[in-house]
């Protein structure tokens, strides 16, 4: 758990200082990522061309509620974002048909976490991720280009 708050702190300090991107196999990287609404379990509406209009990335974390390695990493990426919600946005969308906006609210509420939660319903923006894994981090930079894509 910590070792992930560290890795995900030090590419949102890497990305904040130099706009650096990383190494990996999705074909989003370095390319625009989809603009996108979504709905968090709190009603309010995230588009990520406005995210980017008030912060200077967008983090993008997709995940399960039966995913024992998303909910180990929930912890290290609420810190993160606690201390960085100010400069960077950031939602975690459930890929799980199953979990409804309730059952996402309950989970959220039961561990404590405070980032914006929703789902991405039919699984529109994790499809273009070229993969079949969750967890998945993605961080979208000011210009809305995917500058940072980790697994796991």
């Amino acid at each position: 758990m910590m070792k992930k708050a560290l890795l995900i702190l030090f590419a949102l300090t890497l990305f904040l200082a130099v706009s650096a991107s990383a190494e990996s196999e999705s074909p989003l990287l370095g390319k625009p990522f989809p603009d996108f609404t979504v709905t968090d379990t709190d009603g309010n509406a995230l588009t990520l061309s406005e995210e980017l209009k008030d912060h200077e990335a967008v983090l993008i974390n997709f995940w399960a509620t039966w995913c024992g390695p998303c909910r180990n990493e929930f912890p290290a990426i609420n810190k993160v974002y606690e201390e960085y919600k100010d400069r960077v946005a950031f939602i975690a969308l459930s890929t799980e048909p199953k979990d409804s906006n309730d059952i996402i609210k309950a989970f959220r509420q039961e561990n404590g976490l405070t980032l914006p939660m929703g789902r991405d319903e039919g699984h529109k923006l994790y499809n273009t991720l070229g993969t079949k894994n969750i967890p998945v981090t993605v961080i979208v930079d000011r210009f809305g280009n995917t500058v940072f894509f980790q697994i796991g």
